[in-house]
């Protein structure tokens, strides 16, 4: 694809094995504002999934990991800052391919990771009961909310704190939640501010002086210069990735994902 007179790429990687009809696509934007590097934003979610997509790999090459009955798709989107351009891409094309393994049809799930490492954190969970309901298919809003539920109470038995984020369509879950395709993902946080109350319990359950700083932006340096390698959480993104690698190893696991998923009362 091309925006004006530059290209405009998206990578993907699938699983060798596993149905092409019924495929889990884990996404995160690989490009940043002009105005910084984007370590952050969104070289955290880029690199989570790469990191998962090697360590899948791993996994595969040994004989006592079952491998799973349902493909993984590992996608890299192009200029997400430019308006989801990537991202609308692919959903496009899949909406009019007749290719087996590339229609829409042929994807339960869209996984969304983009920018899990902020500085004054939160562990965000997408809120899948405000998805838009004027812009999105009503298939895809029960799947959505039963995985914003999964990755909640993920982190409710490791003791960590969690909030709810809402579906604002501002990254590239959007297309495939318009598409009808079921969506959920982790954010960190980006300009809003940490409020007194998340940060005192933050500071409960991750430790006195862990719980980052009220009044303060979850991520100053959101869209800047100083996104660079010095504006990550080391701490808080190891969960976040432990957390998504918790989720797509579950729905890979699901028997029949697809009805977990779409429920025939959706219809």
């Amino acid at each position: 694809m091309n925006n004006g007179t530059f290209p405009v790429g998206n990578i993907c990687a699938d699983t060798p094995t596993g149905d092409v009809t019924q495929t889990i696509v884990v996404g995160s934007h690989s490009d940043s504002v002009t105005a910084g590097p984007g370590i952050n934003d969104n070289g955290s979610g880029s690199a989570a999934s790469l990191a998962l997509a090697v360590t899948l790999a791993r996994l595969f090459q040994m004989t006592n990991y079952a491998k799973y009955a349902y493909r993984i798709r590992f996608c890299w989107w192009g200029a997400e800052e430019l308006g989801l351009l990537g991202s609308a891409y692919h959903v496009a094309q899949a909406q009019n391919s007749t290719i087996i393994g590339e229609r829409i049809t042929d994807y339960l799930i869209n996984l969304n990771f983009d920018m899990l490492a902020s500085p004054n954190y939160i562990f965000g969970i997408y809120d899948g009961s405000t998805v838009d309901n004027t812009t999105t298919s009503r298939s895809a809003i029960p799947g959505s909310n039963k995985v914003s539920a999964l990755f909640r109470d993920w982190f409710i038995r490791q003791k960590l704190p969690w909030d709810y984020t809402p579906f604002n369509g501002l990254s590239d879950y959007a297309p495939f939640l318009t598409a009808g395709i079921v969506a959920a993902g982790l954010f960190s946080g980006a300009d809003d501010f940490k409020t007194q109350e998340q940060r005192d319990r933050y500071d409960t359950l991750l430790g006195q002086g862990q719980g980052g700083t009220a009044d303060v932006s979850q991520d100053p340096c959101y869209h800047k210069a100083c996104d660079s390698v010095q504006n990550i959480n080391v701490a808080g993104y190891e969960k976040m990735v432990q957390a998504a690698a918790y989720v797509i190893e579950f729905l890979a696991r699901q028997t029949d994902l697809k009805t977990w998923l779409y429920p025939p009362t959706a219809n």
